[in-house]
């Protein structure tokens, strides 16, 4: 079970500037790019319909006007075809010739002989192949002549035949000059439509991107970060809303630490009072017993024997004495760490020799030592000597009729991680909420502040206790340290 817990807060990524990012990944592109995708996309539509409608209307109505024409040609032609005047034939030709869009106009005889054409060297032989019937749109690819029959009728009996060609060069230069009204039109569309979007994008923007400043200055712990309402729209409300938000943050910010404070306050007061009758406890009994003694050896029917006895419990009473005030004194005076870089493995084995020395467990408890084969790691190593000192005698403590104590070095991605295993009696489960706690002792000669001296060095070091026990079946305790850096 672990008394206290590290925390490791990693950093959070620099924010990339706006600018540096690619257009389509701001708000402010995106709502351009979607704006004008939108114009160019409506009035592509539009332009396509406008010229698809022109082109049905020019192509029925070149059709209607060559129809109209083709029987001009028939109703002026007929008398003159019945009587072969090959003159008036010609001057039908000629006056149909005239037109710009005519590209031929022909007069045939029932015999198939061209009588009239306003092509040279037509007139007076074989039409040759003709059509059977009049073209009608839309013409083939390479087809720019929309070719008209119609028949000279006397009665019901054909006499002859109407040939008319009418160019599609007006036609298709009237649709090209739509087509390039249109893209004109769709150029222009999306010009204003961007400048539109821009203009919209950076009021949008600019409120959004005055509410990502003041957010970040609000996490950079400056509550009174505020954002200027400019319009009563949806970024207004929003910009009103974040000002609420910000002040409702502010006063709460001042009520906790108020709270904070006076919490801070009792804490402290609490702590100097336990502290006190901590001391007036600790050294009640041996000043109780100190002044009897003195009593007693101001006592001039003592004797020798009980003399001597009297002398060693002053000066036993006095040694813990001086041992609790030392205690306190490490307590309140823990210097700060000098965190320096070395290797651990040295320090864990002077230190075993040092408690090995302790009469106390002289040749009762064995050390089983496993390091890791590099054990560099950032540490002062005063304060960490004595949190092992600490450590192990509180292990050989657990195990007073002997037993094993394992020292474990483990080297991980980024720190050195640093186990003491014993198997001794155990912690029971009920008090080790409290064991970390100062003056807590389940000792009757113990102050209660070795292990809170021990959690205080391991801050310094970034780093906490942990503490797992069965009662019963011995007890592990483990801290890490930061590994010493390459460069």
């Amino acid at each position: 079970m672990n008394d206290s817990a590290t925390l490791s807060v990693n950093p959070a990524p620099p924010a990339r500037e706006r600018w540096a990012l690619p257009v389509w990944h701001t708000l402010r592109g995106r709502l351009i790019i979607s704006v004008a995708l939108v114009h160019v996309v409506l009035m592509g539509l539009f332009t396509w319909e406008a010229v698809d409608r022109q082109s049905q209307e020019l192509r029925q109505e070149m059709v209607n006007q060559g129809r109209s024409l083709a029987s001009l040609m028939v109703v002026a032609s007929t008398n003159a075809l019945l009587a072969e005047d090959l003159a008036s034939l010609a001057e039908v030709t000629r006056r149909v010739a005239e037109r710009e869009d005519v590209a031929y106009g022909e007069i045939v005889d029932v015999r198939g002989f061209v009588m009239a054409s306003t092509r040279e060297g037509r007139v007076g032989r074989p039409a040759g192949p003709v059509i059977e019937s009049s073209e009608l749109f839309p013409l083939a690819e390479s087809d720019s002549v929309l070719d008209l029959r119609e028949a000279v009728l006397i009665g019901d009996t054909e006499v002859g035949f109407v040939l008319l060609g009418l160019s599609t060069g007006n036609l298709e230069r009237a649709l090209a000059a739509t087509r390039n009204r249109g893209i004109q039109y769709i150029l222009l569309a999306l010009v204003i439509g961007s400048v539109a979007a821009w203009l919209l994008s950076v009021t949008v923007t600019r409120n959004l991107h005055e509410l990502t400043l003041a957010a970040k200055q609000i996490g950079d712990g400056d509550l009174g970060a505020r954002v200027r309402v400019r319009s009563q729209d949806e970024a207004g409300t929003l910009a009103l809303g974040f000002n609420l938000m910000a002040a409702s943050l502010q006063r709460n910010s001042r009520e906790i630490e108020r709270e904070h404070r006076k919490r801070t306050e009792a804490e402290r007061l609490a702590c100097v009072g336990e502290m006190a009758a901590s001391i007036a406890h600790e050294i009640r009994n041996p000043m109780v017993a100190l002044i009897n003694s003195a009593k007693l050896l101001g006592d001039p029917k003592l004797e020798a024997e009980d003399h001597a006895e009297v002398a060693h419990i002053v000066e036993t009473e006095s040694s813990r004495l001086q041992r609790i005030l030392d205690d306190f004194l490490t307590f309140s005076r823990l210097p700060t760490a000098r965190i320096v870089s070395a290797d651990l493995e040295p320090l864990v084995t002077e230190t075993i020799g040092l408690v090995r020395q302790d009469p106390r467990y002289a040749g009762r408890i064995a050390f089983e030592c496993r390091y890791a084969e590099n054990n560099r790691c950032r540490f002062d190593p005063d304060l960490i000597r004595q949190v092992l000192i600490n450590l192990f005698l509180n292990a050989m403590q657990a195990m007073p009729a002997g037993g094993r104590l394992m020292i474990r070095l483990q080297r991980g991605e980024r720190r050195m991680g640093v186990s003491i295993v014993d198997n001794g009696s155990g912690i029971p489960e009920r008090i080790m909420s409290q064991i970390s706690r100062p003056f807590f002792t389940g000792r009757k000669d113990g102050t209660g502040l070795g292990l809170s001296v021990v959690q205080r060095i391991l801050a310094q070091h970034g780093t906490a206790l942990s503490i797992t026990s069965q009662e019963g079946a011995g007890t592990e305790v483990s801290f890490d340290l930061e590994l010493e850096s390459d460069g």
